[in-house]
């Protein structure tokens, strides 16, 4: 039955070329689409992470007793770095700090770009992709009065340095630039390091509110890291809570992401029933033109059921052929897309999605196997008494 079933595949190369090309793009529509709306969630997550933090983030803002002392400082800093409940980031306002660079007359000036004083932790909550250098040093290792820049701040960077200065301040102090960063803001940003910046530059530390960044891990509530918060704290003397709230703002792109997720499953559906009804087409026409042979077999004493398997079966074994032809394909594609994404792109490399394939393929099945019920039956009910006109 099985040669006669691959025999049958081959006496018509363009129903067989036609059958399989349906099936081939229901398969790989079906994966590309799960893909689509996987990477499409994952750009919506990545995009608002560089903007507001991973999601959930929660900021909380303090009340700054006693952080504008270097050992306060020093110990929040490398206590944050090991926050249990997840990940934290401070944040210190210095409203005075500003940078000097080139006037239109040649000369230079101060610009107030935005200058946000940070630690090396920021990364962990809010995620930037670095396409040059490196993030700040973290507060425990030494380093230099050290910054790095958004890719629309690279204009201030002359010889790898940014020139910081203070409003209403003549004083100038160089900086290095460690690296530059795609965080995702339309306007200039340069990241200062606030450990170094307190130690190297003590006349510009001061501070006039602080904000930390919380990020908690996956399975921890808002209220224990909160807890966690004040504890650490309390511990170091640098104030306590005022405010707490998420800042991440899931909630204005979750409803795209459920549409977006929506529509894939209705597409791919819709595909697959495409798929089907053209496959019935096709087999339809197929018992249509080889209804003479299949006559010939009936009447030299083949069974309706030997008829059904060989129409069945042919459609089958199509549809694994294709499906793991569709698999290595769609698989070779995906592993070639990390080499077409640009470096500041905010996705990951894409996973292979193993499920939906399976699911593809088990469909594909399903689908050739609905597809062939009707002409199977057509071929059956063929009379061999026909044969003989």
């Amino acid at each position: 039955m099985i040669r006669m079933i691959v025999k049958d595949l081959r006496i018509n190369p363009l129903r067989t070329g036609l059958t399989a090309l349906s099936m081939f793009i229901g398969i790989v529509a079906l994966i590309a689409g799960v893909l689509v709306g996987t990477l499409g969630r994952d750009y919506l997550e990545a995009v608002n992470a560089r903007l507001s933090g991973r999601t959930p983030t929660y900021s909380a803002i303090i009340d700054v007793t006693s952080v504008a002392g270097m050992q306060t400082t020093m110990t929040l800093q490398e206590r944050l770095a090991h926050f249990e409940p997840g990940s934290a980031s401070a944040q210190y306002h210095l409203n005075d700090l500003a940078i000097w660079a080139s006037s239109g007359d040649g000369g230079l000036e101060i610009r107030h770009v935005a200058v946000t004083v940070t630690d090396a932790e920021r990364t962990r909550v809010m995620p930037a992709p670095i396409i040059e250098g490196a993030w700040l040093t973290a507060a425990d290792k030494p380093a230099t009065l050290e910054t790095v820049v958004n890719e629309n701040a690279r204009q201030y960077v002359h010889d790898g340095t940014i020139t910081l200065a203070r409003t209403g301040n003549p004083q100038q102090v160089p900086a290095r630039v460690n690296g530059v960063i795609v965080d995702g803001a339309d306007e200039p940003v340069i990241y200062v390091n606030a450990a170094a910046l307190q130690r190297y530059w003590p006349q510009a530390w001061t501070p006039d509110g602080l904000t930390i960044l919380v990020h908690p891990d996956a399975g921890v509530d808002d209220r224990h890291a909160k807890t966690a918060l004040d504890d650490l704290l309390a511990d170091v003397g640098a104030g306590s809570v005022s405010s707490w709230n998420r800042s991440d703002n899931a909630d204005e792109y979750e409803q795209v992401i459920d549409f977006l997720q929506l529509g894939v499953i209705v597409t791919a559906m819709l595909l697959l029933a495409v798929s089907a009804i053209g496959m019935i087409n096709i087999g339809l026409a197929g018992i249509e033109q080889r209804s003479h042979e299949l006559l010939i077999r009936r009447a030299l004493g083949a069974t309706r059921a030997s008829i059904a398997a060989q129409v069945i079966g042919s459609s089958v074994l199509l549809s694994l052929i294709i499906a793991l032809a569709a698999v290595l394909i769609s698989a070779s594609l995906v592993w070639m897309v990390p080499w077409m994404m640009p470096a500041d792109s905010p996705l990951e490399p894409p996973a292979y999605p193993y499920t939906a394939a399976m699911i593809a393929a088990g469909a594909s099945v399903a689908t050739s196997l609905i597809g062939s019920l009707a002409p199977a039956i057509k071929a059956i009910r063929l009379q061999p008494a026909l044969a003989l006109r």
